[in-house]
């Protein structure tokens, strides 16, 4: 075991002790990450696999761990692929988020991201989902609220 997943459990451990949400940026090692909640979880675990940007398959895992995918500005870009695997994800399995400094929504890639640009990547998400933006909103916000406990 390496000394990083070592204190990736470390941490895991200590917010499920606490109930609180682990959100996880998981870089090249989405997979193993998944496993490792997936082992770890006992239905006291929750968080945001934060920036998704895995496959269909990867999606449901997170889902089916009780964890929630974090959806931002890479939604827009015309060649990531991230439209095309969350349009089959559903939309209670998600949150809206920025990445702040970076990650820009178009038409801003590139340049500095800001958290009124999350307004885009709910625009974009109706889009995908064939529902209204303000659906989108209304169910991300729910669903962090939940997460967070409010």
């Amino acid at each position: 075991i390496s000394e990083q997943e070592e204190a990736f459990r470390w941490q895991v451990a200590a917010a499920r002790e606490a109930r609180l949400p682990v959100i996880i940026h998981s870089r090249e090692s989405l997979d193993l990450t998944i496993a490792i909640i997936q082992e770890m979880q006992d239905g006291r675990l929750s968080g945001i696999f934060h920036c998704f940007n895995g496959t269909q398959d990867q999606g449901r895992r997170i889902m089916d761990s009780g964890f929630l995918m974090g959806i931002g500005g890479v939604i827009t870009y015309k060649n990531a692929g991230v439209d095309k695997v969350v349009s089959t994800l559903p939309l209670d399995s998600m949150v809206l988020e920025t990445d702040s400094p970076y990650l820009s929504p178009v038409p801003y890639r590139g340049k500095r991201n800001e958290s009124a640009y999350v307004a885009l990547v709910a625009q974009k998400l109706a889009e995908l989902l064939e529902i209204s933006t303000d659906t989108v909103a209304m169910v991300t916000t729910e669903n962090a609220a939940r997460l967070f406990g409010r």
